[in-house]
């Protein structure tokens, strides 16, 4: 018997309501911080985006796995676009590691930081465990926690950090994958709100929901404070 007893786009607006506690940390942590006033080291900003290279290939090999954990057509097309848009931000990271002077094969060979990685295996792990609902929640949620402090991040990039650039050949600019989310994808929200409302029809199914969006939102901020102190430290600061 359901435990439930709303619209789930309702119960996912106050899992959102939740979110900005997390919002706010990041927003307000060092990281972004320094970036908006332009204090931090470029060494510290750069070491951010060689481990954002790991853990978007984390990403892109977790969303596979969450097509298989699909319970109809519906679900896979879902996850199989988030999957094909995060791919589509390879590119995009290409274009901001390169305007920092990172070269590519420097990427593919250097060692991720574990601490900027663990939302990427908290995800791994509702890849084995967690529902199809409990997924979308969660990459909702932590989208939107990224998506505060990445924002801001490009809008300090552009005004301390000489980017926010013209890509030669295209009409990319280099901070762009600063600015998009794969949460954004077009239907993402509606598929996932039927699986979350699937989900919600369960007994404990609404706890479970809540507490993957919890913990994948303090996950994600808990990468923005390991990027700061791992960077500044690699940078020869002291953090």
């Amino acid at each position: 018997m359901s435990e439930h007893h709303g619209p789930p786009e309702l119960f996912l607006e106050r899992l959102e309501e939740e979110a900005r506690p997390f919002v706010e940390q990041v927003e307000r942590g060092p990281f972004v911080q320094g970036v908006l006033d332009g204090t931090l080291p470029l060494d510290a900003i750069r070491f951010t985006h060689a481990n954002q290279y790991h853990v978007l290939l984390n990403d892109m090999a977790n969303l596979n796995l969450f097509v298989a954990r699909a319970r109809d057509e519906d679900e896979i097309l879902v996850f199989h676009a988030i999957a094909a848009e995060k791919e589509n931000l390879l590119e995009p990271l290409y274009h901001l590691t390169d305007a920092l002077d990172l070269e590519r094969a420097e990427l593919a060979a250097s060692e991720p930081c574990s601490g900027c990685l663990v939302r990427t295996y908290y995800f791994s792990r509702l890849a084995q465990y967690g529902t199809p609902g409990e997924i979308a929640a969660a990459i909702l949620l932590s989208a939107r926690v990224w998506s505060a402090g990445a924002t801001s991040e490009a809008r300090g990039l552009r005004e301390h950090y000489s980017l926010g650039n013209a890509v030669p050949g295209s009409d990319a600019v280099d901070t762009d994958v600063l600015d998009r989310s794969p949460a954004d994808t077009p239907g993402f929200r509606e598929g996932a709100l039927k699986s979350i409302a699937r989900d919600l029809a369960v007994a404990g199914g609404e706890k479970r929901i809540s507490l993957a969006g919890r913990w994948a939102m303090e996950y994600e901020a808990m990468v923005w404070d390991a990027c700061y102190e791992q960077g500044v430290r690699q940078g020869g600061g002291s953090a």
